[in-house]
């Protein structure tokens, strides 16, 4: 059998796995309001809704977030749910979701929930991206 080795149990692959970040979506915050992260790290976003509004969980420079608010701006109601991808995720209320993200540049990015009104109420916050280990 190829996948043993002699004299033990099969040898193992050394993966780094993805380090859980639990984000909890208040009614117009983010708790932890700051997050700090290590450059090149991956992270499993889990964000959990405790309110009665969905919200949303959008990570970006202040260029993409502009730009995802641009997109909300310019949708339907029913197509707020619609707009996630690889940067965030959408969570109804009560609910949760999650999403991987690795961060490849020593830099500050925020958190941003994008649906109508809740940036402009102050629902942000920061990953700060260091390079110092």
């Amino acid at each position: 059998m190829a996948a043993c080795a002699p004299g033990g149990a099969p040898p193992t692959a050394s993966v780094a796995q993805p380090r859980l970040i639990r984000i909890e979506l208040l009614d117009f915050r983010f708790e932890p309001p700051v997050i700090d992260v290590r450059l090149g790290e991956s992270a499993r976003l889990l964000a959990f809704n405790r309110s009665d509004l969905p919200h949303e969980l959008f990570i970006g420079s202040a260029a993409e977030q502009e730009e995802h608010h641009q997109l909300h701006a310019a949708a339907a109601p029913d197509e707020q749910d619609d707009l996630e991808g690889v940067n965030g995720v959408y969570v109804p209320a009560w609910g949760s979701a999650q999403f991987t993200y690795r961060f490849e540049r020593a830099r500050d990015v925020m958190m941003g929930c994008h649906l109508v009104g809740h940036f402009e109420a102050g629902m942000v916050g920061v990953i700060h991206v260091s390079a110092e280990r």
